[in-house]
């Protein structure tokens, strides 16, 4: 049998259900057009019938895109109905709970239409304050926009201290003051805001875990770190530090990615300026090489100038590049539910150690073969033969026996040019010294 409501509302099927009522897709026989009937649970429930009216109250003096229109009121066997504008879609809840989560800029969209309707209603005279905002009380039209409903819980400031007082709220979504002291302000509903915007984010609902809510570039890195501060501001535990009214958290949204460009770019520069001193200490220490490097000038003052600028570029990186937001640059997260963070803000330490570790292996290795070059260069080439004028293999560390005589020729070709002084030492067991006397020799140039 067909339920007919105030002998003249159809009842189709019911739309939504709550601790304080229910919610009724209904069509109007008299006008033949759809429109949802909200009917207190509990026949004679003063509190239910109570939320019911106050709803009535709230919105018959609203108009805003946003907002449902009223039809009507009526009562039926003690039970208030709120007669109301039907809203097509589906429910934030549901479309979380079908995609996951949303993508960053359709969020913000909605956020922005969001800080719109509560502006709108903060400024109403008196201001009314909404209480509890979350997914389930906030309808996405099939034209992608957005309405606000369930207006049972929102308090009226004029009201006074007696009426706040009652506790009206979702864990997860309202306030710390709320559930504290029952004390809902301007504060409370920005706070909802930015948990409703956090779980469109991260598709976490706070429910879940109402008091450990992370940042949301926790969840998804793409997020940018200008709109977690967003989030972050309106979820602060402290009504003192949100922004303190939905114009500053319109604004908010509105110019996060111009703030995170300008702030970006900045970075970018003072990360250039610190590669630039790295890259100057690299080639201050690799294009002497090119030249050739002296043992003298090894270590000082050939690493002089290589080891100011690094120690330049080690101090620029903890005065500029280590504080606030700057730091979170330098680190790296896993991407998990919950994401590890890996500090890598040692990175310009690393960079440097490990320059100046290698390049001092590669100045030993480049030293070894110069000297051994230049050693090669300025060696005189000697023969050595025996009594019976036989040459001989010249050894490192070999002992040859010598009965008559010992001759050490010098080819006229391995002769260097010019005039050399030629003498011939020689150490004994013990340590004494043998020198002969002193020949001047002069080389000349070879025909070929």
């Amino acid at each position: 049998m067909k339920q007919i409501l105030c002998n003249k509302y159809e009842v189709l099927k019911i739309i939504a259900e709550g601790g304080l009522g229910v919610v009724y897709l209904v069509k109007d026989l008299h006008l033949n057009k759809l429109a949802a009937v909200k009917v207190s649970k509990n026949p004679g429930n003063v509190k239910e019938r109570e939320f019911v009216f106050r709803e009535m109250e709230v919105l018959k003096e609203l108009s805003h895109p946003a907002l449902p229109g009223i039809i009507d009121y009526f009562e039926e066997r003690e039970n208030s109905c709120l007669v109301m504008e039907y809203v097509e879609g589906i429910t934030m809840e549901q479309y979380l709970r079908k995609f996951g989560k949303v993508e960053v800029s359709l969020a913000v969209k909605w956020a922005i239409e969001l800080a719109e309707v509560l502006q709108y209603l903060h400024a109403c005279n008196p201001p009314i304050i909404y209480r509890d905002l979350k997914p389930a009380n906030i309808m996405i039209q099939p034209d992608g926009r957005i309405k606000l409903i369930d207006f049972g819980a929102a308090f009226i400031a004029s009201y006074g201290q007696n009426r706040e007082q009652m506790m009206v709220g979702t864990p997860g979504y309202s306030s710390p003051e709320q559930w504290q002291c029952g004390n809902a302000g301007k504060a409370s509903d920005i706070y909802g805001l930015g948990a409703v915007l956090h779980e469109m984010l991260t598709g976490i609902c706070p429910v879940q875990s109402t008091f450990q809510r992370r940042p949301v570039r926790e969840y998804d890195r793409s997020i940018p770190r200008e709109l977690e501060k967003v989030v972050c501001v309106c979820t602060r535990k402290r009504s003192q530090e949100r922004y303190q009214s939905m114009e500053q958290l319109r604004d908010a949204l509105l110019n996060y990615e111009k703030k995170g460009k300008v702030k970006e770019g900045l970075f970018l520069i003072k990360k250039g300026v610190g590669w630039t001193l790295i890259l100057a200490a690299a080639m201050l220490f690799f294009l002497p090489l090119l030249k050739g490097v002296s043992r003298e000038q090894f270590p000082f003052p050939y690493l002089e100038k290589p080891l100011l600028l690094s120690g330049a570029a080690l101090l620029y990186q903890i005065l500029f590049l280590r504080r606030g937001e700057d730091a979170k640059i330098l680190k790296r997260q896993e991407k998990s539910i919950f994401l590890t963070e890996k500090k890598f803000s040692g990175i310009y330490i690393s960079i440097i150690l490990v320059m100046i570790l290698s390049s001092m292996l590669l100045m030993t290795g480049v030293l070894s073969l110069t000297a051994a070059a230049q050693e090669k260069e300025n060696s005189l080439w000697v023969e050595m033969r025996d009594e019976k004028n036989r040459k001989l293999l010249i050894k490192e560390g070999s002992v040859y026996q010598v009965i008559d005589r010992l001759r050490l020729e010098i080819p006229a070709e391995r002769m260097p040019e010019g005039e050399i002084t030629l003498k011939v030492v020689a150490t004994g067991e013990e340590g004494e010294i043998y020198e002969s006397r002193t020949f001047l020799l002069e080389g000349g140039k070879r025909e070929e």
